[in-house]
């Protein structure tokens, strides 16, 4: 009897293991399947603003290589004006971590990667994202403010999930109004605190908002008001912000335009 009742013991351990990876197993298989979407979703983002920011990088090299140029020259004189010249590297040096800057990121939103929880400045988050989409913003004639909280509170996120939520908010924005008489095309980010313990963040635009009835499937998967659009961008920023505890909606303004708003826990102490 006592065998007998050691075997079950035994098997029912050995089937709870099994379960146990199998789980385990199947939970890995989600999470990479999210970081492959979340990554696909993001090259599709920063495909809408390619050319903008390809601008922006040539930008700074031209005016490395013009400089390089008159250095040359300087150089070539009988008595080179050193001071001129060491103004010129200045120059140089001034351009060429502009030019590294935009490029490295670039290249943290082109990273492919899972969940990863960091503790992070949501004000300085957001103005790196702005300073990313800035090009495209002088190019439809968008002008950018921000309201951010100057005691905001650290969130435990993950940067560059967070950075693909506010990226896809702020070109929807712009999106919405490329019929906005240009005085009238303003976006604006705000940071602030609410008093449950979250932290808000929120992107407002003065495009035509959208019909009532559209309120509760905007983030639904598949879904968009766009021609060309996939209807995936708000869906999976509604994913990420439920994976960081938070919760994310839109809402009509008074007097035009739509505002889109998420909230974020605050860091434990």
């Amino acid at each position: 009897m006592a065998s007998a009742l050691l075997a079950l013991q035994t098997i029912l351990i050995i089937a709870l293991l099994v379960q146990n990876r199998r789980h385990m197993r199947a939970r890995a298989d989600v999470q990479r399947q999210y970081a492959e979407i979340t990554h696909a979703a993001r090259l599709a983002l920063i495909g809408e603003i390619t050319a903008s920011v390809a601008h922006e990088v040539t930008q700074p090299l031209s005016a490395i290589l013009s400089n390089v140029e008159t250095a040359e020259l300087l150089l070539g004189q009988p008595q080179p004006n050193v001071s001129m010249v060491r103004e010129i590297l200045a120059d140089v040096r001034h351009d060429d971590l502009r030019a590294d800057s935009i490029v490295r990121r670039l290249r943290t939103l082109l990273r492919k990667r899972e969940l990863q929880l960091e503790d992070v400045d949501v004000n300085a988050l957001a103005s790196s994202v702005l300073a990313l989409i800035l090009p495209d913003a002088v190019r439809r004639n968008v002008l950018i403010r921000t309201q951010l909280d100057p005691l905001l509170p650290r969130a435990a996120a993950d940067p560059v999930h967070l950075q693909q939520v506010l990226l896809n908010l702020v070109i929807n924005a712009m999106d919405s109004m490329k019929d906005t008489p240009t005085e009238r095309r303003v976006l604006e980010v705000r940071t602030e605190r609410a008093p449950d313990a979250q932290l808000v963040v929120s992107v407002l635009d003065n495009g035509p908002g959208f019909e009532p009835g559209q309120k509760d499937r905007l983030f639904d998967s598949f879904y968009t008001t766009k021609s060309d659009g996939l209807g995936l961008g708000l869906s999976i920023a509604r994913s990420i912000v439920k994976m960081h505890g938070g919760a994310i909606w839109a809402e009509n303004r008074h007097g035009g335009g739509a505002s889109f708003a998420f909230t974020l826990p605050f860091k434990s102490p």
